[in-house]
């Protein structure tokens, strides 16, 4: 999407300027025809195909003379899609205005075009007549992203021979080099008629009613005004019958931009140019009106009324119940309603808006208002994650969008020479130490992030779980020159690792008897894909594994969809399970999300996962007894507004992705790793002040605890006998509010339900605590119980048994 904001940013420094004159036409050929609709596709618009699919256009002929690729339109743009060369060449040109064509006839044209990256783009632009090519450009370098698109213009004059030949096409010769997209962003041409060009507007200024237009024409003619938001298109009448060479829109809103165009009323006239017009002031926004917060189950809903025409968006602020310690935790929202999906649980969180309009002026906070939601803290995974530590200091003088500073460098690992995406730390019980396998390619690469097909995995290592890591190995392994992605860790039942890597867009898994290495390469995973299976190759990409108790091998793929092999890590596996999106325990709501980069695990009471939904950017967390059948646990697992450190600074990442989380000796998750981006990733260049960081957050611990009932626990148990186990830190006989603690169901315990506790009993190892069986509301489809409750100090005490 930043290839979008280029263009626009293009016109609004360029437009400013004045006109371009090769636009005052009366005859528009191909592209530009205001107001109507873009003549021939010149705008590339005609089909809608997705990032890097380009489709044909009925009005354009493409082929690749060189190379490889899919050449057409996509996303509004001709794109070479990175072959060497390749052309595009329209239809014929058969206005009925070219029938009667004369030698000394004059075709304007123009065009807008880039590179997505830095490489030697260029392009050739041609006039084809018959068998006879004229070229018009040839071989212009064009910018590199991520500088602005460049217009490139001039004027053709007809000759004989060319009206022999009969009527002409357009044509156009992408060349790239380095695989990078070259872009015709749009394209006019215009056969020149005197007698009825459009006026010429002389200039767009700021008044005290709005924006004047003023342009030069016959006195007695009258005109139309036409405007838009948007430099090509969506060109809408707002005045008609204008005498004179001057008209004010009264009707903008001021700091937004608009683009106007005056047409002289009359058959086949044309329009002027277009010109862009803005008005700043310099008074800020009333506070939003008539706010409301309505707690849902684990989510706030926030609406509120627009209190001002030119309001661009919205702040949300939330603070304590009092309005204490308030903190923005969305910084620009672009409606009048925002979802919390983050609050604090068990407590009211009050929350305040604040505008901000197109001028840059912020107004003032609205009123606050406060909201609870259902679900109690500890219900769900995102309640776990604790404030981040700070090692020295945070600093500002960081790589990174404004939402990401100030932060701590030292949490994870980052650099301005490499971007780092995602791994799995594992702690050696032998040094004490935390091994990371962290997937990296450089920063200064000319594809920014999408550099990632070419990244490698490197060796860190850190004497604290949150780092900062240090790389001991540019290569943890020398296979495919330390070529992988998406690597991960898979612990192994005798103490060795495996390591799942994707490599040349292979499954590969090698293995070592220490996270140091050496990496042995094993071999490639088979997988029996079933019959019409859709999407096959989701069943070897961003995959976490567990090698179960039982010497089977369990594996979650890029969707959800799991898969199981009895006859060692390689396989062949069999797919055993749908995708997420196919749990019906999830809600509808987060049920149509696209899920991936998923992360399981087991801690020797239930599998564990964690899988993003990359559009919606947010996570959610599910449990299963066997690894195979999930069961969603209420809330979200994290968003990218989770991270806040110690002294309450938080930061915004644009997404986190590639969630892995690091396990004690029990098999419990202390602490979440996430890959973080500041920008979107196509705004991420080589070079820049954009990257990825590997980052770390702390996790409240579950505790450790055993039923000792002498038959499994079911709805019909009166009392629930459970050892609460003391360990380091925790001392269950003296820490535990017993008041406060809730055991059952989580469908019960999540929302402030369960069984309260009748006694307690010392025990050697912690704390045995009985509780009234009678509220468990458990079911068949339980196959843990859930603790939850706090500390004395008010810590979240989590816990889950087998029943």
């Amino acid at each position: 999407m930043r290839l979008f904001r280029r263009i626009q940013f293009l016109v609004t420094s360029v437009l400013l300027l004045g006109l371009h004159p090769a636009l005052t036409a009366d005859v528009p050929l191909i592209g530009r025809s205001l107001p109507g609709a873009s003549l021939l596709d010149g705008d590339f618009e005609e089909v809608r195909a997705g990032w890097r699919q380009p489709k044909q256009s009925p009005y354009w002929k493409t082929e690749i003379v060189k190379g490889q690729g899919k050449v057409g339109c996509a996303l509004g743009n001709l794109m070479n899609n990175g072959a060497s060369v390749a052309t595009a060449e329209s239809v014929v040109l058969d206005h009925p205005a070219l029938q009667q064509l004369t030698a000394g006839d004059v075709l304007a044209w123009r065009f807008s075009s880039s590179t997505e990256y830095p490489s030697d783009g260029r392009v050739s632009f041609s006039f084809v007549f018959g068998d006879q090519e004229r070229v018009l450009t040839s071989r212009v370098k064009v910018p590199n992203g991520p500088d602005m698109p460049k217009n490139y213009e001039g004027f053709y004059t007809l000759t004989a021979e060319d009206i022999r030949e009969g009527l002409p096409k357009a044509k156009f010769t992408l060349e790239s080099t380095h695989g990078i997209i070259v872009y015709v962003h749009w394209v006019d041409v215009c056969l020149l008629r005197d007698a009825t060009s459009g006026p010429k507007v002389l200039g767009v200024n700021a008044v005290d009613a709005g924006l004047e237009i003023t342009w030069t024409g016959q006195p007695a003619a009258t005109y139309d005004i036409f405007r838009s938001e948007q430099e090509r298109r969506g060109f809408q009448k707002i005045a008609s019958e204008i005498q004179g060479q001057r008209f004010v829109d009264q009707s903008i809103v001021n700091g937004k931009p608009y683009y106007y165009a005056v047409k002289r009323i009359g058959e086949r006239m044309a329009s002027s140019a277009v010109v862009r017009g803005l008005k700043l002031d310099s008074r800020a926004p009333s506070a939003p009106l008539a706010v409301q917060a309505v707690g849902q189950d684990w989510v706030v809903q926030l609406h509120w009324q627009k209190p001002d025409t030119d309001v661009a968006y919205y702040k949300v602020h939330r603070s304590d119940a009092d309005g204490e310690n308030m903190t923005c935790i969305a910084p620009k929202v672009t409606s009048e309603s925002f979802e919390d999906m983050l609050p604090l649980k068990g407590r009211q969180n009050s929350y305040r808006v604040q505008a901000v309009d197109y001028s840059g002026n912020a107004g003032a906070l609205s009123a606050r208002v406060s909201a609870q939601v259902n679900a109690v803290r500890g219900a769900s995974f995102s309640d776990l994650l604790l404030p981040m530590p700070i090692h020295e200091e945070l600093r500002a003088d960081l790589w990174g969008a404004e939402g990401v500073l100030p932060r701590d460098p030292d949490n994870g690992i980052e650099s301005h020479d490499w971007s780092y995406w995602g791994g799995k730390i594992v702690q050696d019980p032998s040094d004490g130490l935390y091994h990371l396998c962290v997937v990296r390619w450089p920063e200064g690469d000319r594809k920014g992030h999408w550099a990632w097909p070419y990244s490698t995995v490197a060796y860190t290592v850190a004497e604290k779980p949150t780092g900062p890591f240090k790389v001991i190995k540019e290569l943890a392994y020398d296979f495919h020159n330390g070529l992988g992605h998406n690597a991960n860790i898979i612990p192994l039942n005798d103490g060795r690792f495996a390591l799942y890597s994707l490599i040349n867009w292979k499954a590969m898994i090698l293995t070592a008897d220490s996270m140091s290495g050496p990496w042995e390469v094993l071999g490639e995973m088979q997988v029996n894909v079933p019959e019409n299976y859709t999407h096959a190759y989701r069943l070897e990409r961003n995959l976490s594994g567990v090698h179960c108790e039982d010497g089977s091998f369990l594996f979650v793929t890029k969707a959800g969809a799991m898969m199981r092999s009895t006859q060692g890590i390689l396989g062949p596996y069999d797919v055993v399970s749908g995708v997420t999106g196919e749990n019906e325990t999830i809600p509808e709501r987060y049920r149509r999300s696209n899920y991936e980069d998923p992360t399981m695990w087991y801690d020797g009471v239930q599998y564990h996962m964690m899988i993003n939904a990359f559009l919606e950017y947010r996570a959610i967390y599910l449990r299963s007894p066997d690894g195979i059948h999930w069961k969603y646990e209420d809330g979200l697992a994290y968003t990218p507004n989770c991270t806040e450190y110690t002294d309450g600074t938080r930061t915004f990442w644009y997404k986190v992705e590639r969630p892995n989380v690091l396990q004690d000796a029990y098999g419990r998750a202390t602490h979440l790793s996430l890959a973080a981006v500041d920008v979107p990733k196509a705004d991420d260049y080589g070079n820049d002040r954009h990257s990825s960081k590997h980052l770390v957050i702390p996790l409240v611990v579950t505790k450790r605890i055993e039923l000792l009932n002498d038959a499994p626990v079911t709805a019909v148990t009166k009392r629930i006998r459970a050892l609460i186990r003391s360990e380091e830190g925790f001392d269950a006989q003296q820490d535990l509010d017993l008041d406060s603690l809730r055991y059952g169901a989580n469908e019960a315990v999540n929302f402030g339900r369960g069984c309260p506790v009748v006694k307690t009993e010392v025990h050697a190892d912690g704390l045995i605590v009985e509780f009234d069986g009678s509220r468990s509301e458990l079911t068949e489809a339980n196959f843990v119980g859930k603790l939850i409750g706090r500390t004395k100090t008010d810590e979240l005490v989590v816990g889950y048994s087998k029943l």
